[in-house]
């Protein structure tokens, strides 16, 4: 088994646990507007404080972590992820690795 495969079956299997216990979400993702939606799951974080190369402070920022195995590749910006009745619209990419993509989104958009 690869890394990859190896990363891709352990957040697999740690996503099972916590969306029993109401901690991960289903989602809706759209990679671009106008396209298909793909049914994922997501983490949401909210109330996260950022700090850019310049020291610019974003306050209040939500991250959005998808999986790869779910939407393929990486969340371009302007795609959008729907859970329940929020809408939230990536304006970039934060980090990624084999198994998962975190995004900054903004909310409502």
């Amino acid at each position: 088994m690869t890394q990859a495969e190896t990363l891709r079956a352990l957040d697999a299997s740690i996503f099972a646990s916590l969306a029993g216990a109401g901690i991960a979400d289903s989602a809706t993702y759209t990679p671009s507007i106008g396209g298909s939606g793909i049914p994922c799951g997501v983490y949401v974080d909210r109330a996260i404080t950022l700090t850019g190369a310049q020291g610019q402070v974003i306050n209040d920022a939500v991250i959005i972590t998808a999986f790869a195995a779910d939407i393929g590749s990486a969340p371009k910006p302007g795609a959008r992820f729907k859970i329940g009745s929020e809408l939230f619209t990536v304006e970039s990419l934060n980090n990624q690795d084999e198994s998962r993509y975190t995004c900054l989104v903004k909310a409502g958009y």
